[in-house]
């Protein structure tokens, strides 16, 4: 029962202390990948694999540094705005956040042999580039309040907490003394309860309206530096292999608060803050192939092994309660947490159909297991121990998944015109995560991108926009992102919905050399 109140309450914060910072939702994020790459790429709904001769190859698919015949600078600027629009019990709200990005940036060192020289390797290309994987910066508040006599509040869930663990005055008192370390303590230290000599609980008198907020504000990003070489072999067959530096940066802020309506009692109101950050770093190897049977038609393969990542946690939990003659604060000791993450091997085939000096069309798909995601200890090289639920948890509640990339680009001349598709499937089975996501599915990601640009002799320019929703179903038939901010033993608990929308706007400028 522990367990799960704490999993229910995780979903209001996004995790819930050490043995629950670490989710299926987490390995979920590290491990889906939107549209990135230059803005050429991106244009095109980030269908590459069989492209090659663009910079985001690195990132993609390494043999298409082979297609390379000049050496190139390139750089990618852009902004971001994520748009959600959040709903609890009829009561909505909407939020946004933007922010300047850096997509890309990278060079490539080509050192193609003439035409006239008699061997059948036309040279060996080498390319370091920065690519942004995940922006993970959005804020989303929901307000509501709360009328009736048996409508469910976070007070009653810290007394239910502290019920259900069969906490006692003296145990408490202890806690408080040593250093919280436990919700129920900060709750108890924060004078939302109190516990009689006889150990019998009860909540801080409140009468009237109860208004409710949350706020969640996020922060940061994935991205990759990425090392690699390709070569052609007669113009026909372009081999290359990269070595992805994968590095996260993610943190959390999230504020509960309740205030009471009613000046009747020497309650006011309270405020929960949980902030969490963490940062991680992982490597990849990336292999690929590129066919070209014809001039008009070109074939690509590529693979990615598993990302190994190390993370390191910091987190704290802190309460404030205003009282009409003063404010009462408790703060939990600050936590640390170190520990390892896989995600999946990604596999990606591709083709692209040039017609002739009009332009192409290109389409990829890509298989993910997502089941295979897995946590261990930081000192534990085999998986197990301390995330053997969690990792029960994703192989039972994901699956294997096709994504897929479809674009094209239309020239007249120096100019180009680009549009583009993307769809990354829903990773889960049609169950619901263990880990309190109460009616919880993941859902697909849409990708819709335009583009267009000018080729110059030494000298390139493009730009893309890409929009990207969320479709998340979940009982009964909604869409939107759904978990409950925490769970009652009495009552039933409030359901959020998320709705959230994401555009980005980025230029490429590019200089041959």
């Amino acid at each position: 029962m522990k367990k799960t109140l704490l999993a229910s309450l995780a979903l209001m914060l996004g995790w819930g202390g050490t043995a629950f910072a670490q989710t299926e939702l987490d390995a979920l994020r590290y491990s889906q990948m939107g549209v990135f790459g230059t803005a050429r790429i991106q244009g095109m709904g980030g269908a590459q694999t069989a492209l090659g001769a663009d910079i985001s190859s690195l990132s993609g698919n390494p043999a298409g540094l082979g297609m390379f015949r000049r050496s190139e600078f390139t750089v990618t600027p852009g902004v971001q705005s994520v748009n959600t629009n959040t709903s609890i019990l009829g009561e909505r709200s909407t939020g946004s956040n933007s922010n300047f990005v850096f997509p890309q940036l990278g060079v490539v060192i080509s050192n193609r042999k003439g035409d006239n020289e008699g061997s059948d390797w036309r040279g060996v290309t080498f390319g370091v580039g920065f690519t942004r994987l995940n922006n993970f910066n959005e804020r989303y508040t929901s307000y509501r309040t709360q009328s009736g006599e048996f409508d469910p509040t976070l007070v009653e869930y810290f007394a239910d907490l502290a019920f259900e663990n069969g906490r006692t005055r003296a145990s408490l008192d202890q806690e408080y003394d040593a250093g919280i370390s436990t919700l129920e303590g900060l709750a108890y230290g924060g004078f939302l309860f109190d516990v009689t000599e006889d150990d019998e609980i009860f909540e801080v008198e409140r009468i009237g309206s109860i208004t409710q907020r949350e706020e969640i504000i996020r922060k940061g990003s994935q991205s990759q530096i990425d090392i690699g070489v390709g070569t052609s072999y007669k113009d026909k067959l372009y081999i290359g292999a990269s070595l992805g530096i994968v590095t996260v940066d993610f943190s959390q802020e999230s504020i509960y608060s309740e205030a009471e309506g009613s000046s009747g009692t020497p309650f006011t109101s309270f405020d929960y803050v949980d902030e969490f950050s963490t940062s991680g770093a992982g490597v990849n190897l990336k292999l690929g192939l590129i066919a070209r049977p014809t001039d008009a038609l070109r074939l690509g393969l590529s693979i990615q092994t598993p990302t190994a990542y190390t993370f390191d946690d910091d987190y704290q939990r802190r309460i404030t309660t205003t009282f009409n003659d003063g404010v009462e604060t408790a703060a939990e000791v600050p936590g640390q947490f170190s520990y390892r993450l896989v995600t999946p091997f990604r596999a990606n085939g591709g083709i692209a159909y040039f017609l002739g000096k009009y332009g192409f069309i290109t389409a990829d798909v890509e298989f993910v297991n997502y089941s295979k995601a897995k946590y261990r200890e930081d000192d534990d090289f085999s998986s197990g121990g301390f995330f053997d639920d969690i990792n029960d948890g994703i192989a039972s509640n994901n699956e294997s998944a096709i994504n897929y990339r479809i674009g094209a680009e239309g020239r007249f001349e120096v100019f180009r015109l680009r549009a583009g598709y993307a769809f990354n499937a829903d990773p889960d089975n049609g169950s619901s995560y263990d880990a309190g996501f109460i009616n919880y599915k993941y859902g697909a990601a849409h990708h819709y991108t335009a583009g267009a640009g000018i080729r110059l002799k030494n000298f390139f320019l493009d730009a893309a926009y890409v929009h990207t929703q969320q479709d998340i179903d979940y009982a009964p038939f909604v869409s939107g992102t759904s978990y409950s901010p925490y769970s009652l033993k009495t009552t039933n608990e409030p359901l959020m919905n998320i709705n959230k929308k994401q555009n980005s706007v980025v230029v490429t400028m590019g200089v041959n050399f």
